[in-house]
């Protein structure tokens, strides 16, 4: 009888946190069709985790990579770029970072640049919008060329519909795609 009660108890107490919020929930990286708001891509996440968007520079032909942190209240955050050569669109952006240069590759340090969400237009199979997770790499030149998709960092929502994930517990301004739209380096 009393470990019933217990249980009781307990599941009681989770049932009221999980009503107030308190819970937290694990944030997701997701990347839907900006259009239709369809999902295509749906990966579990950590705060401070660090994600990275590589694609082929159009002009000069060589890779580009794009680095992000997790950030619980700001969503995304920029944290640095580097790539091989200054083409047309690269280089630094006075203020944001500290520029390197190892003999190989130029790099853009510390720009710490909330982003929150982002707009990104996905370029053809030749550009090779790829996104890298830990181990993980995705390509989205093959889910998504020349499509608009938004890239989002939102809380796991048990009945979340495709359309809205979750605006009540996403990270940072996940729900409200910033101004940082980075569309032009991007076609092809």
């Amino acid at each position: 009888m009393k470990i019933c009660i217990h249980i009781i108890v307990i599941a009681c107490i989770l049932r009221a946190g999980v009503a107030a919020g308190e819970i937290p929930r694990s944030p997701r990286l997701v990347v839907r069709d900006y259009e239709t708001g369809k999902a295509l891509l749906n990966l579990p996440v950590r705060y401070e985790q660090q994600f990275t968007i590589r694609y082929i520079h159009s002009v000069d032909i060589s890779p580009v990579f794009e680095v992000f942190r997790i950030d619980e209240k700001k969503g995304f955050v920029l944290e640095e770029t580097y790539f091989r050569m200054f083409g047309a669109g690269m280089g630094h952006w006075e203020g944001h970072g500290r520029l390197t240069y190892d003999g190989q590759w130029t790099r853009i340090r510390d720009m710490n640049y909330p982003v929150g969400s982002f707009i990104l237009r996905v370029g053809s199979k030749g550009v090779d919008h790829t996104l890298i997770l830990g181990n993980r790499s995705v390509n989205l030149s093959e889910m998504a060329e020349g499509r608009r998709v938004e890239v989002l960092c939102a809380g796991q929502q048990g009945a979340a519909s495709d359309r809205h994930l979750s605006g009540d517990n996403s990270c940072g301004k996940a729900d409200e795609p910033g101004n940082y739209h980075i569309t032009h380096r991007y076609v092809r």
